[in-house]
């Protein structure tokens, strides 16, 4: 067993959701999309073939799970159900998986009707934010948001140990609640889902990202209110709002975890305190989150 060192790197799954997000919102403030742009909007190409939940649900039904979007969270799933990407590129997986949820994959509910937690929402909204941007996803999420924080994080490599040998493995437990170390070698999550829960960052760099999205808190910029659902309790563009259990008193927090099943990492920014937390392991375990979010309150109220 080694020491964990600052520069490691970890897998943080779902918490990458509040970084697509966020390149959401700053294309957002460019006037280059808009949170009530429709995919129809953007896909024009596809106006006989597109479902019609599709011409009507938008970029914000995308990013805060209300477009009704089949969730695509769990590959044992009979409705996980991916196109067939034959000798395509990496790069291209996305563009082709929201052409196939578009035009082939039903909604379970009318777009903003309820909250249906959905990684394949995010890969559409980032489709559309490669689209009207001309850039492919990895290259974009490192122009708009890793050089200009000065990020040291990768997208779309699964497993920190296959971006260098000596990264840190994910574990996960066996059927006598032991650790067992899980191999860099297999596949987690498909190419096209990367921008829902494909990061691997270092808790330094990731602590960069909590304070930009303090600041955004703090500022309160309207092409970015989404992030942080207007600052009122709810589900948010990347963040879910709302009181941590026995610290009400403390005001609102924007929480967020995510797991490959291997890692496991949790994030939580206080609305009123500029006080931010997050905490990650190379094991994934259940029922993690309440106790990582027990821990934190533990902190505040110490």
């Amino acid at each position: 067993m080694e020491p964990v060192e600052l520069t490691d790197l970890f897998q943080i799954g779902s918490n990458a959701k509040a970084m697509t997000a966020t390149v959401c919102a700053m294309l957002v403030e460019q006037g280059i999309l808009g949170w009530d742009l429709t995919p129809a909007a953007v896909f024009s190409e596809l106006a006989k073939t597109m479902l019609p939940e599709y011409q009507i649900m938008t970029l914000e039904m995308l990013l805060r799970h209300t477009s009704g979007i089949s969730p695509y969270t769990d590959t044992d799933e009979s409705d996980f159900i991916l196109p067939d990407f034959g000798t395509l590129p990496i790069e291209s997986h996305i563009q082709h998986f929201a052409h196939f949820l578009m035009t082939s994959r039903p909604v379970l509910s009318q777009p903003g009707e309820k909250v249906t937690y959905s990684n394949a929402g995010y890969s559409l909204a980032a489709a559309m934010a490669e689209r009207v941007s001309g850039q492919a996803w990895r290259e974009l999420i490192q122009d708009r948001l890793f050089h200009p924080l000065n990020l040291h994080a990768f997208v779309g490599y699964e497993h920190p140990a296959r971006i260098a040998p000596s990264q840190p493995w994910g574990h996960i437990l066996d059927e006598h609640g032991g650790f067992l170390p899980h191999s860099p070698e297999e596949n987690l999550i498909p190419a096209c889902l990367a921008p829902a829960g494909d990061m691997c960052i270092s808790m330094p760099d990731y602590a960069r990202f909590m304070q930009m999205q303090l600041n955004i808190l703090q500022d309160q910029p309207s092409s970015f209110a989404p992030l942080h659902n207007h600052g009122k309790a709810g589900i948010g563009a990347g963040w879910g709002v709302n009181h941590l259990r026995g610290m009400e008193s403390f005001g609102l927090f924007s929480v967020h975890a995510g797991s490959t099943g291997t890692f496991f990492a949790i994030a939580a920014l206080s609305h009123e305190h500029s006080l931010g937390f997050a905490i990650v392991v190379n094991g994934g375990l259940p029922g993690m989150t309440p106790a990582l979010k027990e821990l934190i309150s533990s902190w505040l109220a110490s």
